[in-house]
């Protein structure tokens, strides 16, 4: 039976300090069993704002699939692979794929006094097999989006292939509708602006999420981020 539900902007788990406002669609932050609240294949989708010259210092990953998607400012990342620095800038996304372990930065590339702050969406997915070799991969979508479509992401038949078998992650900046694929769990996060989805109405931080759903129109204007799963863990 196909079910929905929404989740409002101010009904999200909300972690902050003096550098880091983190807002989680789920129980992020101290959280050791992730996969307890994962919806599908989702066990993490946070959307972090950074301060100015901010940002996470090298920490460890291990067998998780990353996705980070800008919206705004410019992030620097830096892994413990080629130690080399990425910048990436609003429409574009990173995938990190942690395999046997990775170590990675990814702080705000605005320097201290420039008050500029970066906002990113990052999801995590289970990878589908343990211990593989790490890499990482990013593309800018600007292009594609200025379309007003629905955008491939990650997932098959994108720029960003998963590591995570059955999931795919949309992007769109609406100017009149898009449809969003049939999946045995879709989660639809609303960026910015408003937009009508199945009966309801959704605004920045919004989240909508569906199961066993059929395809969904989805009509308005503002920037999208659409999961579609289909499994869950």
């Amino acid at each position: 039976m196909s079910t929905i539900r929404v989740i409002r902007s101010a009904e999200r788990d909300i972690w902050r300090d003096s550098a880091l406002i983190s807002r989680q669609s789920f129980p992020a932050t101290g959280n050791f069993d992730l996969a307890a609240n994962a919806f599908g294949l989702l066990l993490v989708h946070n959307d972090d704002v950074v301060a100015p010259g901010e940002g996470f210092d090298m920490h460890q990953h291990d067998n998780v699939e990353i996705v980070t998607w800008i919206v705004d400012g410019r992030l620097r990342h830096r892994d413990s692979g080629s130690g080399d620095a990425t910048e990436l800038g609003a429409g574009s996304a990173q995938h990190i794929s942690a395999g046997s372990g990775v170590r990675h930065s990814e702080v705000n590339a605005a320097g201290y006094t420039s008050r500029s702050h970066v906002r990113v969406v990052q999801s995590w997915l289970p990878a589908d097999t343990r211990d593989t070799a790490p890499f990482h991969s990013s593309h800018d979508f600007n292009a594609a989006l200025a379309g007003g479509g629905l955008v491939p992401v990650a997932g098959p038949d994108s720029p960003l292939p998963l590591g995570t078998g059955g999931a795919a992650l949309y992007a769109a900046r609406l100017t009149s509708e898009v449809t969003v694929p049939a999946g045995a769990f879709i989660h639809l996060y609303v960026i910015r602006g408003h937009v009508a989805v199945a009966g309801e109405h959704l605004g920045e931080g919004d989240t909508l999420r569906a199961t066993d759903a059929g395809p969904l129109t989805v009509v308005g204007e503002g920037e999208i981020l659409v999961w579609v799963m289909e499994r869950g863990n």
